[in-house]
């Protein structure tokens, strides 16, 4: 699985983790010496094991390079998938899915952490 991350991370678009899925990412090396956000249960022993990463607490997802993306938990989940989708389709289309879902969380509107 680790060598398909890193392939991934070269080969792909995007490449997400959600909630502790971040802990993949580490473990491929693919997050050394970027920014990365992971659950917050989770924070002090992610940081303790992953220390050539950045984490990021408090934020509910990160851009840690033009194809790599962390998010925090469940529903930061949702708004990183809604923020790619504004990425790729405008702020009309993500909005528009969010509203199709159901979805009343904002937290896609945040700026790429």
């Amino acid at each position: 699985m680790l060598d398909w991350i890193r392939r991934a991370a070269t080969q792909s678009q995007v490449l997400m983790s959600v909630c502790t899925g971040a802990y993949k990412l580490a473990m491929a090396g693919v997050l050394d010496g970027k920014k990365a956000s992971t659950h917050h249960d989770f924070w002090d022993d992610f940081q303790k094991r992953f220390p050539e990463v950045s984490l990021q607490r408090g934020v509910r997802y990160v851009r840690s390079d033009p194809v790599i993306f962390t998010a925090g938990g469940l529903t930061s989940g949702i708004d990183l998938a809604l923020h790619v989708v504004e990425l790729y389709f405008g702020r009309e289309v993500a909005a528009r899915t969010a509203s199709y879902m159901e979805y009343e969380g904002k937290g896609w509107l945040q700026a790429d952490g």
